[in-house]
C-alpha cells in the first residue's frame, strides 16, 4: 500500500484503505498465525511537510496458549496515528510502521486465560480440565533426583 502524495491536497483528509499479507511482511510467530489479511483503514491528511495517517489496523489470528497449548481464534484491532516526514518523497509506504505495530502488540507469552494452570510436566494432563495423581503416586520427582538415582544405580550395579 503506497500513499501517492500528489493525490492529497493540503488540509483535506482522505479516506484510505489497504491490506498486507503477514507472510510478506514477516510478522508471523510460532505461537500466533494470521488467518486473515492485515487491513489498514483510516484517514490521511497532508500538512506542511508532513502526512498524518490515523485509523485502525484489524486482522484475525490463531494463538496458542503458552501453558496448556490450547488454540484460540480471535480478532486483533489496533488504533494508530502515524506522522510521516515528506521531505524529498513522492510516496509514503507505511509497511515498517505496520510491522512495528504488530511486533509491539505481540505478547511475550499468550495465555488462554489469566488463571491457566497449564499441563502437568509428568503425565501431560491439562490441569484446567482435571487433576492428576503424579504427586500422590510418587511420580513427582524432579529431573535432578531422577538423574542422581540413575547415576547411583549404574555405579552400584557394576560393583556386585
Amino acid at each position: 500500500m503506497k500513499l501517492i502524495l500528489s493525490d492529497f491536497e493540503e488540509g483535506i483528509a482522505i479516506l484510505v484503505e489497504g491490506t498486507y499479507d503477514a507472510k510478506t511482511i514477516e510478522v508471523e510467530y510460532p505461537d500466533m498465525i494470521y488467518t486473515e489479511p492485515i487491513l489498514l483503514k483510516g484517514e490521511a491528511e497532508k500538512g506542511p511537510g508532513i502526512l498524518r495517517f490515523q485509523g485502525v489496523l484489524t486482522t484475525a489470528v490463531k494463538r496458542f496458549c503458552g501453558k496448556c497449548l490450547k488454540e484460540k481464534s480471535e480478532q486483533l484491532s489496533c488504533d494508530f496515528d502515524w506522522i510521516f516526514d515528506l521531505s524529498g518523497k513522492d510516496t509514503v509506504e507505511p509497511l515498517e510502521n505496520v510491522r512495528e505495530l504488530l511486533i509491539l502488540e505481540h505478547p511475550l507469552v499468550h495465555l488462554c486465560r489469566e488463571d491457566c494452570k497449564g499441563l502437568c510436566p509428568y503425565c501431560g494432563i491439562d490441569r484446567n480440565e482435571g487433576t492428576c495423581n503424579c504427586k500422590g503416586n510418587g511420580y513427582y520427582a524432579s529431573p535432578v533426583i531422577i538423574k542422581k538415582a540413575k547415576s547411583n544405580k549404574e555405579r552400584n550395579h557394576g560393583t556386585s
